[in-house]
């Protein structure tokens, strides 16, 4: 096995250096030393609690564990004096045994679920199934310390105030755009030091990767932007973030005091962006196979190259790169960002911070203990542990610096069990070169920084579930499709909202603020 030569000491504390905050109450994560004496006396406390069995059941990529997985939670069991057993079905099944297990009354101490709107969950709150865990997270301190607060807004999903889940968090980030580098040298596009531009000069890359033969195949085969249909099957405008979508803030006036511009009669935000995508698309700047075609379509064909830009994580650079060079021995790639009408680097952060959650149901023999254990992992001597590994196993210790494996081991649970909030260097593999990380640690930084948190924290009002209401949602999906591809007018949208409007909107709309306004006072 290879071994690669890195910086002596490339601690999570060292690496964490550059962790920005975002939010207006979410708090940074913060480095610390893992020999604190308060972290030594928690071990020490923990090793002399009764050992504590617990079950967990979780999705993740593979059913087993790793070689690496398995010695890590060695550790941590001997850590916490623990007895952990993984229950792990094929991804691909598993919702079936969850569901199987929660109604034969056969579930773990601990369940995985992917979403608070879950159906399966909310029914295992209802039947009591799920308990809640707020009396357990008094002592959490590294829990409650590297979750956000709006994950935790979230759990509270049964209208008593308390939490029903334990995050298993994910960064909050705004995304920028992946490019093709070489077609960029081809066509001697220079792009500025700070990877920012405006929508114009986007659009201008676009037209020109569609136009002017970026592949030098001599055919006109190419498209500037690579997008895809969603789960409902429909296409959503692009430049949403660009455009002001900035999911549900402040109106500024009118009958609501919050509102989204998707559901605003008196704003013409979202049409806007449709008229733009239509635009792009009857000119041939956007794939035209987007309609019918998913995320992983999407990156194929750009990796193929068919598209020049697709929207993305600056933290896949390595996966991405080197699957477009195999087909490809020029393909390389940049990565900007596009900043607003108003010049600023505003993007509307993904989701709630819960990449899913963890459930504690009323089997877990000691419900404490398995807070405990999860606290645990995101101290900083746990956290170093997921984040680096096992000594021996993903890396070597030689006169004081750490050599780690390349490529890095497979750890299909441990890198997915916990997260720390804001923490991006996660997505950074420590093995990586100083210069790589130069490279790509500024871009992900900044789509940290530059989020804009809506204000709807996922919340789903209770008229949204209703049979008629889901029938009537399916006009939305098919009327921004209509629009984008040319068979409708962007006019035809307001229509389909008024529509919304008198039926449902009103008692949607009113849902959301009382929803909204509620959380906001907690503040």
């Amino acid at each position: 096995m290879i071994f690669k030569k890195v910086m002596a000491g490339v601690g999570v504390a060292v690496l964490l250096a550059g962790v920005a905050a975002c939010g207006s109450k979410d708090k940074p994560a913060e480095s610390g030393n893992p020999n604190s004496p308060s972290l030594s006396s928690g071990a020490a406390a923990e090793t002399a609690k009764p050992k504590v069995s617990m079950k967990i059941i979780g999705n993740f990529a593979s059913s087993n564990l790793s070689e690496t997985d398995k010695l890590l939670f060695q550790s941590i069991e001997k850590a916490t004096n623990t007895e952990i057993k993984f229950d792990i079905p094929p991804s691909t099944g598993y919702n079936e045994r969850l569901q199987l297990s929660l109604t034969t009354g056969d579930f773990p101490d601990v369940v995985w679920f992917p979403s608070p709107s879950d159906a399966a969950f909310l029914k295992a709150v209802k039947d009591g199934v799920v308990v809640p865990i707020d009396e357990y997270l008094k002592k959490a301190d590294n829990v409650k310390k590297y979750s956000y607060d709006v994950s935790w807004d979230a759990l509270r999903v049964n209208g008593d105030g308390k939490v029903y889940g334990l995050p298993r968090t994910t960064v909050i980030r705004s995304d920028g755009y992946w490019l093709r580098k070489d077609w960029l040298d081809k066509l001697n596009i220079k792009l500025p030091d700070n990877n920012e531009i405006t929508i114009d000069q986007m659009i201008d890359i676009m037209r020109k990767f569609s136009k002017e033969d970026p592949d030098g195949n001599g055919k006109n085969d190419t498209y500037g932007y690579g997008t895809a249909a969603g789960v409902d099957k429909s296409l959503k405008p692009i430049f949403q973030n660009e455009l002001g979508l900035y999911g549900w803030q402040e109106s500024g006036g009118g009958e609501y005091k919050y509102m989204n511009p998707q559901y605003d009669l008196n704003s013409n935000k979202y049409t806007k962006a449709l008229e733009l995508t239509a635009k792009l698309f009857k000119e041939g700047s956007i794939d035209p196979d987007s309609p019918s075609i998913d995320g992983a379509k999407t990156l194929e064909r750009f990796q193929s190259g068919k598209t020049g830009i697709i929207e993305g994580f600056a933290g896949h650079y390595e996966t991405f790169l080197n699957a477009g060079k195999e087909i490809n021995p020029n393909f390389d790639l940049a990565y900007i960002f596009v900043k607003n009408e108003q010049g600023e680097m505003k993007g509307l952060g993904q989701g709630t911070g819960l990449w899913g959650f963890w459930a504690v149901t009323r089997n877990a023999k000691d419900p404490q203990r398995v807070i405990d254990l999860f606290d645990y992992m995101l101290s900083d001597k746990g956290w170093d542990t997921i984040y680096t590994g096992v000594e021996g196993q993903d890396y070597k210790v030689e006169n004081n610096k750490r050599t780690y494996v390349e490529p890095p081991l497979e750890t299909f649970v441990r890198k997915n069990m916990v997260r720390r909030a804001n923490d991006y260097m996660f997505f950074i593999n420590p093995a990586m070169s100083d210069d790589l990380k130069q490279k790509l640690i500024p871009n992900i930084e900044k789509a940290v920084k530059r989020i804009v948190l809506s204000k709807d924290r996922d919340f789903t009002p209770v008229i949204a579930k209703t049979p008629p209401y889901l029938d009537f949602n399916k006009k939305f999906s098919e009327v921004t499709t209509q629009i984008i591809i040319g068979d409708a007018q962007p006019s035809e949208y307001k229509k389909v909202l008024q529509e919304w409007n008198t039926k449902f909107g009103q008692t949607y709309l009113k849902e959301m603020n009382d929803f909204i306004g509620q959380m906001e006072s907690k503040k």
